[in-house]
């Protein structure tokens, strides 16, 4: 089946994914064989969630490409980026379709990301895959959260932060929010301090789940690594107590990585799940 846009045209492939207020299929836009992601209302009622689905999207990429200008005017090496743009998907355009009874397409992709396959649910690895990261895996995630979460929150806005919904790319360490219909947007650009402090503990039990290990008990597996009691007693402390600020927990995690491992690129890495002693 063919759907025509406004602009492009896109050849509709299988279900990926389904919610109670959308469905999602790969497509594939015609004249440049871009692989995108087609999320269409499962009915008229439901149009209105994906239209400030691609608004939110629309205000997320105007806000990361302003911050880039900024950053433009004082960053010493011209090849250094900001990248909030990869923290979110890309909307290629939106539109009703009225062949499909007038129901709301977003027709979305993922920026410097050809195959969709390539972008992983971070619940994946453990339920689907039965593997989980090691402690320097897990660490480019949980500071990649907190970078997006500091983007986030500084426009007022929240992130929906359970595993299903982070996405990441292994190979070349991206780490994305995918659904943004359902957020929180606070008037006044201000989150308020109980919410952050909510966040941050959700993206850290995100981080000790792919780890393999349990939020309410703290107990991690163990495969002799250096560093192993500091890092985990960090991620539980934020787990159980957060941090009012996501740019602070941002910049302290930061600190304290940067005390254990150089500052380098770390192959992504897994181990069997049930592997490791727990500690």
């Amino acid at each position: 089946m063919t759907i025509r846009g406004p602009t492009n045209s896109y050849v509709k492939g299988e279900l990926v994914a389904e919610t109670d207020v959308y469905r999602l299929y790969l497509c594939q836009q015609e004249g440049t064989d871009r692989q995108c992601l087609l999320q269409v209302a499962k009915d008229v009622a439901q149009n209105s969630i994906l239209t400030r689905f691609a608004y939110i999207l629309e205000r997320l990429i105007s806000y990361a490409e302003e911050l880039e200008a900024e950053y433009a005017k004082v960053k010493k090496d011209p090849k250094e980026m900001l990248n909030y743009r990869l923290n979110f998907p890309e909307l290629v355009e939106t539109f009703v379709f009225a062949e499909q009874g007038g129901r709301q397409i977003n027709i979305l992709a993922f920026r410097e990301v050809d195959e969709i396959s390539r972008m992983v649910p971070l619940t994946n690895i453990t339920r689907k895959d039965h593997l989980r990261v090691d402690l320097r895996t897990s660490g480019w995630i949980m500071g990649k959260l907190l970078k997006l979460l500091k983007f986030a929150h500084s426009q007022g806005f929240t992130v929906k932060l359970d595993g299903s919904n982070i996405l990441i790319e292994p190979d070349e360490h991206y780490v994305l929010i995918f659904d943004w219909a359902g957020i929180e947007i606070f008037a006044d650009e201000t989150v308020p301090d109980e919410v952050v402090r909510e966040q941050i503990s959700q993206a850290a039990e995100a981080v000790v789940a792919v780890l393999g290990a349990d939020p309410v008990a703290g107990e991690f597996p163990n495969d002799g690594e250096p560093y192993f009691d500091q890092y985990t007693a960090h991620l539980m402390h934020l787990v159980r107590e957060g941090e009012s600020s996501a740019d602070t927990a941002h910049r302290e995690f930061y600190e304290l990585i940067d005390g254990l491992w150089p500052r380098e690129f770390y192959q992504f890495k897994t181990h069997p799940l049930n592997g490791g002693e727990r500690s």
